[in-house]
């Protein structure tokens, strides 16, 4: 039956979704350092529109459409462009914010911060050319004929389990002491870590 067939595919995707969630990554590195600055619902929202961005990747990767983006040369690199403009802006903006406060804090309604959180975490991943050609050799090395609905109950899986990882990497990192030593290099690590993914995505298109 196609929902048993929807479920299951979805039941795969749970696990995968936060496996590949793992490594590290622009959404790892930002969530770990929103975290770290006391902006936790921020944090969360983070991991929630990488989560959703994930699914994106997933569904047009086993649906069948990632390949046409990834096959186009001029395609791809527009997308490492504008991924590379949303990450060094966020990166600066992340900077401006350090250097603005120096007491962790969460300002704004946590609806807003979560709902800006979500948007960002959206921005940074889904123009991403390198995260969606990850899922189109995934699918094409795994399920490279998969049916429109199980590629669908697998996207959400993902996007499930992505959002299951990064909520729990904010919540766990909000944790960490305010006065904890890796609080002062945190910034400047991610900082670098952020512009260098950037740069390196433009290369690869290139």
């Amino acid at each position: 039956m196609i929902a048993w067939a929807v479920l299951r595919a979805a039941a795969i995707g749970v696990p995968l979704g936060a496996v590949t969630g793992m490594p590290l990554g622009v959404i790892n590195i930002a969530i770990v350092d929103a975290a770290t600055a006391g902006r936790r619902r921020f944090a969360v929202g983070l991991g929630l529109g990488g989560g959703a961005a994930d699914a994106v990747h997933a569904m047009l990767g086993f649906g069948g459409v990632g390949r046409v983006v990834t096959d186009d040369p001029a395609l791809v690199r527009a997308l490492a462009i504008a991924a590379t403009f949303v990450i060094v802006t966020y990166a600066g903006f992340a900077w401006r914010y350090r250097r603005r406060t120096s007491l962790p804090r969460d300002e704004q309604p946590g609806r807003v911060r979560l709902l800006h959180g979500v948007a960002t975490g959206l921005l940074l991943t889904g123009p991403n050319p390198a995260a969606l050609g990850a899922w189109v050799a995934l699918a094409a090395a795994a399920w490279p004929h998969a049916a429109i609905s199980d590629a669908a109950g697998l996207a959400a899986g993902v996007g499930a389990g992505s959002m299951l990882w990064f909520s729990a990497l904010a919540r766990w990192i909000s944790r960490v002491r305010p006065d904890h030593p890796l609080l002062t290099v945190i910034p400047r690590v991610a900082l670098v870590l952020l512009v260098a993914s950037a740069l390196a995505g433009v290369v690869r298109a290139l």
